[in-house]
């Protein structure tokens, strides 16, 4: 066996013994647990889920086959641009696809999203939720500057005086403590987190990947 032959028969073996490490390496990346300290980001099943369809702020028909339960905090960046997505899919889908948004202030490192919260409720509470949490989201760097009773004006609560007695309303918070342990009861542990007829997505999803798993809500 001549010298050239020789030379090429290692390279080829160097070649792939090399793709046998990198194909290991990257299952282990993508397969491994979660680092100690850092937030499982695979999808996983949740057990009677249904349970979660309980409370919160419904955006579409209640009755619809795939129900999305979201678990969002308002001042939250990924959860912003996770709302339009949303809004795009339940006007594509009206008849198919329906939100349960439920809170889960980040209370730590977003102050102003367990007020935004309270607020939201009392704006929920006379049918105007969705563009009263379009308007939070679309206006995320006024939280806490801008007063509520502007934010309910803008997006159409008919009644200024019911809103305010809502806002001083200890049942308002109680809602909201629910939603959030009902959050941390289902270990969900990033913002936005979706549920999708019983699948927990973590993180924030692109208007291409919701449809495929609307198309498909089973798949993890």
């Amino acid at each position: 066996m001549n010298r050239s032959l020789l030379s090429n028969l290692a390279t080829a073996a160097m070649v792939a013994c090399a793709l046998v490490v990198t194909t290991l390496a990257v299952r282990r990346e993508l397969f491994a647990p979660a680092a100690a300290g850092q937030p499982d980001m695979r999808p996983r099943r949740v057990d009677d889920w249904e349970a979660l369809l309980q409370g919160g702020q419904w955006m579409g028909r209640r009755d619809a086959p795939v129900r999305i339960v979201e678990f969002s905090d308002f001042q939250c960046p990924f959860c912003a641009k996770t709302h339009p997505v949303l809004e795009a899919v339940l006007r594509r889908h009206p008849d198919r696809v329906a939100v349960l948004y439920r809170h889960f202030p980040l209370d730590a490192i977003h102050p102003h999203a367990r007020p935004a919260a309270v607020a939201a409720e009392c704006a929920g509470g006379q049918g105007r939720f969705e563009p009263f949490a379009t308007l939070l989201f679309a206006q995320q760097d006024s939280l806490g500057t801008k007063a509520w009773s502007r934010f309910a004006r803008e997006a159409g609560v008919p009644d200024a005086a019911a809103f305010e007695r809502c806002l001083a309303d200890a049942r308002t918070m109680a809602s909201v403590d629910r939603d959030a342990k009902s959050g941390a009861d289902t270990q969900v542990q990033v913002t936005p987190t979706l549920i999708i007829n019983g699948t927990l997505h973590p993180g924030a999803l692109s208007e291409e990947e919701l449809e495929k798993l609307i198309a498909n809500p089973e798949s993890r």
